[in-house]
C-alpha cells in the first residue's frame, strides 16, 4: 500500500508542474489556434528571471519573485503577439507553427546573451525545504505547495473559460474569429489578452520549476515537448483536457518507473502512443477543435 501511495504522490508531483507549463499552451491555442513552440523559451525566461533576481531563501521574497518573473514573460509575451503572432492568425497552421519556431530561436538566443549559457541555480525557499512525513510517507513541502497552486491555476481556468463574459468571447473567437468581429466583439483586445495569460501562465510556471532544475538554455526544449504531449493527448486546445492527461500520464509513467524500470525515460511516450491509438481525438477532444478550451 505505501509503494502504492508513493508512486501516486510521485505522479502527482510531477503532472501538476507539467500542467502548469501545458495550460497556457493549450489556452492560447484553443482560443487562437496558434500552435506555440515559443511558448518553452517564455517558461525558460521565467525560470531565468528567478535565478538572476532571487536574492534570498524567505518565502516571501521567492513570492515576490515569482510574480515578478509571471509579470516580466507577459508583456515579452504580448510584445510577441503584437509583433508577431498577430500577423499569422488568417495564414495556416503551417504558417504560424513557422512563425512560432523563429520565435523560438530568437528568444532563445536573447536569452543567451542576457544571461549566458552556464547552468544557474535556484534555492528552495526557506519555509519550504524539507518534506513532511505522513506515518511512513515523505512529502516534500515544495511539491504540496505546487501541487496546490496547479490546483488553483485549474480551477481559476475553468471559472474563467465557462463562468465569466470574457470567456464567452473567448469561445466565440474559437469558433469563428470572423463572425464574433462581426458580432463585435473586440477581437484583437480578446487575443492579446489571451496570448497575455498563457505568457503569465508560462512565466509562473519556469520561476515555479527553476527551484527543482538546473535553468539552462535547453529547458526551452526539453519542456516544451511533454507540454505539447499532453495538450495533444489531453484533445488540442481543451484546458480540462490538459488537467487529466498531465497527471494521468505522469502517474502512468510512475507506475511504469516503478514496476517497468527498463522502460524508463521511454515509458511517457509509450502511454501517450497507447492513449492515441485507443482516442485519436485525444481524451477530451471531439470531432471538431472548435472551442474545446470550454472542455
Amino acid at each position: 500500500m505505501n509503494d502504492l501511495l508513493t508512486i501516486i504522490i510521485s505522479g502527482l508531483a510531477q503532472g501538476f508542474p507539467l500542467f502548469v507549463i501545458a495550460s497556457g499552451l493549450t489556452l492560447i491555442y484553443g482560443v487562437l489556434r496558434v500552435l506555440n513552440f515559443a511558448h518553452g523559451s517564455l517558461f525558460m525566461i521565467g525560470a531565468y528571471i528567478v535565478a538572476a533576481t532571487l536574492t534570498s531563501t524567505s518565502l516571501t521574497s521567492f513570492a515576490l519573485t515569482v510574480l515578478l518573473a509571471g509579470v516580466c514573460v507577459t508583456v515579452v509575451g504580448v510584445a510577441c503577439e503584437v509583433l508577431v503572432f498577430r500577423r499569422l492568425y488568417k495564414g495556416s497552421h503551417s504558417i504560424s507553427l513557422l512563425g512560432a519556431f523563429a520565435l523560438f530561436l530568437v528568444l532563445n538566443g536573447l536569452v543567451e546573451q542576457v544571461w549566458g549559457v552556464e547552468p544557474r541555480t535556484v534555492a528552495y525557499p526557506s519555509e519550504l525545504s524539507g518534506a513532511l512525513t505522513v506515518g511512513s510517507l515523505s512529502i516534500a513541502k515544495y511539491d504540496l505547495v505546487v501541487m496546490g497552486l496547479g490546483l488553483v491555476i485549474a480551477v481559476a481556468l475553468w471559472f474563467l473559460i465557462v463562468k465569466t463574459s470574457m470567456g464567452a468571447q473567448m469561445r466565440a473567437i474559437s469558433h469563428d474569429r470572423t463572425m464574433a468581429l462581426a458580432l463585435g466583439i473586440r477581437v484583437g483586445v480578446i487575443s492579446t489578452a489571451v496570448f497575455a495569460l498563457g505568457a503569465f501562465l508560462a512565466g509562473i510556471a519556469g520561476a515555479l520549476i527553476a527551484p527543482a532544475i538546473s535553468v539552462d538554455t535547453s529547458m526551452a526544449g526539453a519542456f516544451i515537448t511533454p507540454a505539447f504531449v499532453v495538450i495533444i493527448v489531453g484533445g488540442m486546445g481543451s484546458a480540462g483536457g490538459a488537467f487529466v492527461a498531465a497527471l494521468g500520464v505522469q502517474m502512468l509513467e510512475s507506475f511504469v518507473f516503478h514496476y517497468i524500470p527498463w522502460l524508463s525515460g521511454f515509458g511517457f511516450y509509450v502511454v501517450v502512443a497507447v492513449i492515441l491509438m485507443v482516442r485519436p481525438q485525444g481524451l477530451l477532444g471531439g470531432r471538431t477543435t472548435a472551442a474545446v478550451v470550454a472542455r
